[in-house]
């Protein structure tokens, strides 16, 4: 599916609502044949650009999902649940997904019982770099129950993988800040 169908620009939402509104208010108006078949055919197109737009899963969708996964599989320290979102061909700094499985965050995260967040995973800071990879970037949060907290900023790149699905490939970690990001890896991970 294409993924201006699949996941549709706001802007398409807008434009399709002004045309309902517009063509319903000419409908009501008129009460002719011609002005409610322009009325149905606008509303029709709205309808089935929604249902696209929830039934097909874009790569930036999937990238997003599969991100708020990882979180959940941090935060509930389920390493196996967090590896089967990495590509058998993940590399960070020369770990593979069996290091991360084994990474010393998981006793941490465990230890502190430390929650995971992450936000940010707008259309601004994605790119699809090929028809086989991609590039998100989002900011995520470690938060322990006393407060103490570890925020980054997350530019991964996500491949497709053999099977169809885009998995992460590599990701960076940096220190938000006004004066522009430093590359800062994440304690432990891994």
């Amino acid at each position: 599916m294409p993924t201006a169908l699949s996941d549709p620009s706001p802007t398409w939402y807008l434009v399709l609502v002004v045309v309902v509104v517009v063509t319903g208010a000419v409908w009501v108006k008129n009460r002719t044949r011609r002005s409610l078949i322009a009325f149905a055919v606008s509303a029709g197109v709205l309808a089935l650009l929604f249902l696209i737009d929830r039934l097909f899963e874009s790569p930036r969708e999937e990238a997003s999902r599969r991100v708020v996964a990882m979180a959940a599989a941090a935060t509930a320290v389920q390493p196996d649940a967090f590896v089967e979102n990495l590509s058998p061909s993940f590399n960070y700094k020369n770990a593979d997904r069996e290091a991360i499985r084994r990474a010393r965050a998981w006793p941490e995260i465990r230890a502190h019982n430390t929650r995971v967040a992450v936000w940010g995973l707008g259309r601004d800071d994605f790119n699809q770099v090929s028809d086989t990879e991609l590039e998100i970037g989002f900011y995520a949060k470690a938060q322990t129950p006393s407060n103490e907290a570890l925020l980054r900023y997350v530019k991964a790149w996500f491949v497709k993988d053999p099977d169809g699905a885009y998995r992460l490939k590599t990701i960076k970690f940096y220190t938000p800040g006004i004066n522009g990001r430093a590359e800062d890896p994440v304690p432990y991970f891994p």
